[in-house]
């Protein structure tokens, strides 16, 4: 895949899970705080929390090329899937199909290089 199209979904795919985080964190503690008790929003700032700082980790790895931040991306899949929200379990299916399909692409890369030296 082209160094910049690769770069753009990888940024994409970060923007959007960010995003998804932003908007749980937004659901617990600002729209509708009275159905959530106080362990309830604590335990969901924490969980939201750690999964922004593993999504930036991703990103910051996918970026430089590292199969590390695809497997962590797949990681990152299931765990969407685990928390069984409709729009959470969809992002997870297909982030973990994007990164198992990159993870393919990365594999045959370096072999091309070396046949054009």
């Amino acid at each position: 895949m082209e160094e910049k199209k690769y770069k753009s979904v990888v940024v994409i795919w970060g923007g959007i899970l960010l995003i998804l985080q932003a908007l749980t964190l937004i659901d617990a503690i600002g729209l509708r705080p009275q159905i959530y008790n106080q362990l309830n929003k604590l335990t969901i700032a924490f969980i939201a929390t750690g999964m922004i700082v593993v999504i930036i980790a991703y990103i910051l790895l996918s970026l430089d090329k590292k199969k590390s931040g695809l497997i962590l991306g797949i990681i990152i899949g299931v765990l969407y899937i685990m928390t069984l929200n409709v729009i959470n379990v969809i992002a997870g299916i297909f982030f973990i199909i994007y990164c198992a399909v990159m993870i393919k692409g990365l594999g045959k890369e370096p072999k091309k290089e070396q046949e054009q030296e």
